[in-house]
């Protein structure tokens, strides 16, 4: 079984991925999801990617993977966006959780093993609160509220790398009305929060209430999961206050420790900007699907370490998308050499790409090792073809076919994606499909009467505008030129 090697928040260092059971060969991995008070952006889509690979990748090296990604379907957001809509707040995340599902499908994102709700996890949410309380963890306000007591665990702090006196409480663990002076101490988290809401509070040991932000992800993992297990994750800015007071009341309840391995994926920005409604450079996924095909968005991911913070721009999509038609292209190409020669996958590839992202998941090697073998294959089908020359392409092509899949890449039917990326790339180099036809025309017309001279001048003209006119058997074709700066 091959070792894995992960940068952990909690430890600072890169360091042997350790299966609690090694004979299993299982991990559990937990990863926090959506608050379903809107609609999901491309920065939802960034999280969902990356650990959708992971976890491809694992299973590819032969692990046996329980992945869970939750959805918050209770919370002051969400409360106070169906109060506006005039809806039950449970239908407005009902809504959102269904377009979510669509979402991550059409991005390709296979679903988690198990996607709880808060709605539907509250036993559990309520028994983990009653242990607490029963440790001398927790205690109840005259109000209702529940709240856990930081300072009482001796290492609170020990993901963030703070410690509780540079520490503010979070934002969300804080309803409206709440007083604040019930707490024994400010640094103090909700668990429970008194309240009435219809269809977003419940019957507790305390009274009518509902959750708090932090205890719902302990108690859906422990569920899930156990008491202890291999990883979790979210994006960085989960890190505090959610993943450090996960941690904290996940071990006082259960008296064991949480996740061995903790992972936070970087942030996004557009044009260097912080994605903002009010900026007007939102992305919810669905508008930037209408406008790009799912797989520039996966790639743009792919091309950065999930732990690095990303800059998006229309640029950048423009170089995804010719390097997809580049990647395409070049498989039909390979297939259209081999024949029928059909060879097992190169090892040389596979062994590159696993030394990529047995490295802390490092698809930006990875996607190196394919653009590697992508080159090894133009150059073996350069000269005189042989059947030798046709088994090495086969064996290329069926390795970068492997690998890409871990990815989530060239997912599409070769024929209908390498057209739609044409057509996606026109607007930007100023060419219409008409500019095209008459340019491939006029090339046949010079060729018929043997002007080769104009014939090489259309080609020219047309290369300037960034378009590839190339003979084949079947007439003149046209593609997108590409070039190493794409």
């Amino acid at each position: 079984m091959r070792t894995i090697f992960l940068t952990n928040t909690l430890t600072g260092k890169k360091e042997p991925l350790k299966l609690l059971d090694p004979a299993s060969k299982h991990i559990g991995i937990y990863a926090c999801g959506v608050t379903t008070y809107d609609d999901s952006h491309i920065g939802h889509a960034m999280q969902a990617v990356y650990f959708d690979i992971m976890r491809s990748y694992l299973k590819y090296c032969g692990y046996k993977v329980t992945y869970v990604r939750n959805y918050t379907d209770v919370d002051d957001k969400i409360i106070a966006r169906a109060k506006e809509r005039g809806i039950s707040p449970l239908k407005l995340s009902g809504d959102m959780i269904e377009n979510s599902i669509r979402d991550m499908r059409d991005i390709g994102v296979e679903p988690a093993d198990f996607e709880p709700k808060v709605s539907e996890s509250i036993p559990e949410i309520i028994a983990m609160v009653e242990t607490l309380i029963k440790n001398d963890y927790a205690y109840k306000t005259p109000n209702g509220d529940v709240y856990y007591r930081v300072r009482k665990k001796s290492d609170y702090g020990k993901l963030s790398n703070r410690k509780p006196d540079e520490l503010r409480t979070g934002t969300r663990d804080l309803a409206a009305g709440d007083k604040t002076s019930e707490k024994e101490d400010e640094l103090d988290f909700a668990l429970w929060k008194a309240d009435t809401t219809p269809e977003a509070s419940w019957q507790s040991p305390w009274g009518l209430g509902r959750p708090g932000w932090h205890i719902e992800c302990s108690a859906m993992a422990c569920k899930h999961l156990g008491k202890s297990f291999e990883i979790h994750g979210g994006g960085r800015d989960l890190v505090f206050p959610h993943h450090e007071n996960e941690i904290a009341q996940s071990e006082a309840a259960n008296d064991s420790p949480y996740a061995s391995i903790w992972i936070h994926s970087g942030l996004l920005t557009i044009e260097h900007q912080k994605m903002s409604k009010s900026l007007g450079n939102h992305i919810p996924i669905q508008k930037f699907l209408a406008d790009w095909p799912a797989e520039v968005l996966r790639l743009g991911f792919t091309m950065n370490h999930y732990s690095s913070n990303i800059d998006f721009s229309v640029s950048f999509f423009q170089t995804c998308l010719k390097r997809l038609l580049y990647y395409y292209e070049g498989l039909v190409a390979m297939d259209d050499y081999a024949g029928t020669a059909n060879a097992a996958s190169d090892k040389t590839v596979i062994e590159a790409f696993h030394a990529a992202m047995s490295d802390d998941f490092n698809t930006v090697t990875g996607i190196s090792a394919i653009n590697k073998a992508f080159k090894r294959a133009r150059e073996l089908m350069t000269g005189k073809k042989s059947p030798q020359k046709q088994t090495e392409v086969s064996q290329v092509a069926a390795a970068i076919r492997e690998t890409a899949l871990v990815l989530g890449l060239f997912k599409v039917p070769a024929a209908t994606q390498i057209q739609n990326l044409k057509l996606k790339l026109l607007p930007s180099l100023g060419v219409t499909e008409a500019d095209i036809d008459a340019a491939i025309q006029e090339r046949k017309d010079a060729r018929a009467a043997k002007d080769f001279a104009r014939g090489d001048a259309v080609r020219d003209r047309m290369a300037a505008r960034g378009i590839e006119l190339r003979d084949t058997p079947q007439g003149t074709v046209w593609s997108v030129k590409f070039t190493s700066e794409d």
